[in-house]
């Protein structure tokens, strides 16, 4: 029935606007960069004042001035993480994303791998992490310090800086299209998830990318796994997948995604 009803969804067209690739902009060869997670402080910012958690670079240390955030947390991570030996060896590629809680007190908790890119990476990163204890000042809602969820992306790759991008976006279209074939045409979910999650080791962030997963998961009968791609579309504050233009309202699990990415 898939096969019938999404035929002529499969072209090169809809492959290529499905994709929205906004998240791969300046990276270089093991650049770390910071990016503060929506689900700590995203939400009511009208109404409140909420400022997230600030990386000083050392213990009981202000953040030195002119010197922007970002930049503070790039510079430590490159000069401590190393790079493990069977991620090169092996070539190994994609995208790393650790979430982890920055503490009232500005120390570091509650680690969790968001996309892993191998295990050795995981480690090395939680690592490194662990020593930035009391490095942070912490977030901030309504004027009093709270603990907040935070990220770090760690990009894994053999490519240079004016190379990165253009090959992560054509690796995971490809891996893309693939999937695309897959769910829409043949009609085949099962091996269409072992594509988008290739795809996601690339550009773990892309929200369409994560509505496609989420509803492979959900025709395999893993609602539990599907929830969790789109409550991560919330999460991230990327919740364009809601308004796709395509008619793919009648595959299961798709009122089940709109509404919970309605209910942002």
């Amino acid at each position: 029935m898939l096969q019938h009803q999404f035929q002529e969804l499969y072209t090169k067209e809809i492959n290529e606007k499905l994709l929205k690739f906004n998240v791969m902009k300046k990276y270089v060869i093991f650049l770390v960069c910071l990016m503060f997670s929506m689900i700590a402080f995203g939400q009511d910012s009208s109404k409140n004042e909420n400022t997230p958690p600030e990386f000083r670079g050392f213990k009981n240390s202000v953040a030195t001035l002119n010197t922007e955030n970002s930049a503070l947390v790039n510079n430590y991570l490159k000069e401590n993480l190393v790079c493990p030996k069977r991620a090169a060896e092996c070539g190994i590629e994609g995208t790393e994303t650790v979430q982890f809680t920055v503490t009232k007190s500005g120390d570091v908790k509650d680690f969790q791998v968001i996309n892993s890119v191998c295990h050795e990476l995981d480690k090395e990163v939680i690592r490194v992490l662990k020593t930035t204890n009391g490095m942070w000042s912490p977030g901030v809602k309504n004027g009093n310090p709270t603990a907040m969820i935070n990220e770090v992306t760690f990009v894994l790759s053999s490519y240079n800086e004016s190379t990165i991008t253009k090959h992560f976006t054509r690796e995971a279209t490809r891996y893309f299209k693939g999937g695309n074939k897959n769910f829409l045409v043949k009609n085949n979910p099962e091996k269409a998830v072992q594509f988008y999650n290739k795809a996601l080791n690339y550009l773990p962030n892309d929200e369409v990318l994560l509505s496609m997963r989420g509803l492979c998961h959900y025709a395999l009968g893993d609602k539990e796994s599907a929830k969790k791609d789109w409550n991560r579309i919330v999460a991230l504050g990327e919740t364009n997948a809601l308004v796709i233009n395509y008619d793919i309202a009648n595959i299961d699990g798709y009122s089940e995604m709109k509404e919970i990415l309605a209910n942002k």
